[in-house]
């Protein structure tokens, strides 16, 4: 689809704008392992990889054999985009990003997941995945950057 190559193509220069953005950002004064550019290069490469398989899928598709994706409308997606769901998560986003220094990364996170997850509709069954992913992720991320890398977020109510 000639929609999938352009927003691809757009991604990829969007990664790689912001790899030159990185590469940008001020060296610190101490020698360190990990400096300020690793996390936007990392986010950058990401962006770049991605958009690039998004621009190159119909030919992937064509080179493996695989059959072409279906057109919205044969999906059976027809129709003004669920607004409600659209909403619920940007002004999930609004409430993390209000509320992130006075309740802490963890819980912050932790509500902002359940919200997002909320909003996508997910069925009981995958409630039972999700709840631990919930809990476990931003603890495990927490303790990732607080003491292995030395990055110091935010304990909020918790600490």
């Amino acid at each position: 689809m000639l929609r999938d190559r352009v927003t691809g193509l757009a991604v990829v220069v969007l990664g790689v704008a912001y790899w030159g953005a990185a590469s940008a950002l001020p060296r610190p004064l101490l020698q360190q392992d990990v400096g300020p550019e690793v996390f936007p290069r990392l986010i950058a490469g990401g962006l770049m990889l991605l958009g690039a398989l998004l621009a190159a899928g119909p030919l992937l598709r064509r080179l493996a054999g695989w059959p072409a994706a279906p057109r919205v409308a044969e999906a059976g997606l027809e129709g003004p985009a669920d607004v409600p769901a659209i909403v619920a998560v940007l002004v999930g986003l609004a409430l993390y990003t209000a509320f992130y220094e006075r309740l802490g990364f963890v819980l912050s996170t932790v509500l902002f997941m359940a919200v997002e997850i909320a909003a996508l509709e997910v069925d009981r069954k995958r409630w039972i995945w999700a709840v631990p992913v919930v809990i476990l992720l931003p603890v495990l991320l927490y303790l990732l950057f607080d003491k292995l890398l030395g990055v110091k977020l935010p304990t909020g109510l918790l600490g």
